[in-house]
């Protein structure tokens, strides 16, 4: 299956990437994170899980792994094509649920210091029960769940909400498509968090991770309505609900 770009960023056509209220992080130091691209340009985030495999968003295509910045051409970057592109079946774009893509990339990826896989966590299991804030792009780490440190390429910190929440967000890819708002309400498919002091994902952080000791829990699907409100929670794919689909791709492409 060759992907075809068309139609699948659906979010701001704002040409900027930052997280609000975030920190740039040590060079490297985030090795399992790819960029997503459409022409050369940065798209999505993502995270590398096999040598061949790659997971982001499904809105969210060449895959960069091993980048600290984008807008140089580091020694460390490995640049792939990509084979196959699987999104989940039941993706809904109106509704931006089951947002879960897999990238087989067109050759093997070489690990090293600045390129390695990160794992997924084991089925259908709850974000780190009792947990107050989480990393997204976070290194691994030997504790269980230490408290959020770091959002690559910046730091970040988030509060899990576990409570009934709703609100209207927006989904985070960097397209020409203009951005439109969908309900969430409590789903057991999805994360949702709130930073702390304007903090929070935005424009072309989709598909990036959430990530929770040295496991991987969540895709970064879309924003609140502002940007940093904590009125507004940013929504995450729960990949332990996706684990069974997860593993029959892995298999069977």
């Amino acid at each position: 299956l060759q992907p075809s770009l068309s139609g699948l960023c659906f979010a701001a056509g704002i040409r900027r990437t930052w997280v609000i209220g975030g920190k740039e992080v040590t060079p490297h130091s985030r090795p399992f994170m790819a960029s997503i691209q459409h022409e050369n340009k940065h798209i999505c985030g993502g995270f590398l899980l096999r040598r061949r495999w790659v997971m982001t968003a499904a809105h969210c295509f060449r895959v960069i792994l091993g980048a600290h910045s984008l807008k140089t051409q580091e020694a460390s970057q490995q640049i792939f094509g990509i084979k196959n592109s699987i999104a989940h079946p039941l993706f809904n774009s109106e509704t931006v649920r089951n947002d879960i893509r897999l990238l087989k990339l067109n050759r093997s990826a070489i690990f090293n210091k600045n390129v390695r896989k990160i794992k997924l966590p084991h089925a259908y299991t709850d974000l780190c029960p009792g947990l107050t804030s989480v990393s997204a792009g976070g290194p691994p780490s030997s504790m269980p769940c230490p408290r959020g440190e770091h959002l690559s390429p910046h730091d970040q910190r988030w509060n899990l909400l576990t409570g009934p929440r709703c609100q209207y967000a927006q989904p985070l890819c960097l397209g020409q498509i203009e951005p439109k708002h969908v309900p969430v309400y409590p789903d057991p498919y999805r994360i949702q968090t709130t930073g702390y002091h304007r903090e929070g994902i935005t424009n072309g952080d989709s598909g990036g991770p959430l990530v929770c000791g040295e496991n991987v829990h969540g895709i970064v699907s879309f924003n609140g309505k502002r940007c940093g409100d904590r009125q507004f929670p940013d929504v995450y794919t729960r990949i332990a609900n996706y684990i069974p689909w997860i593993r029959f791709v892995l298999q069977t492409f």
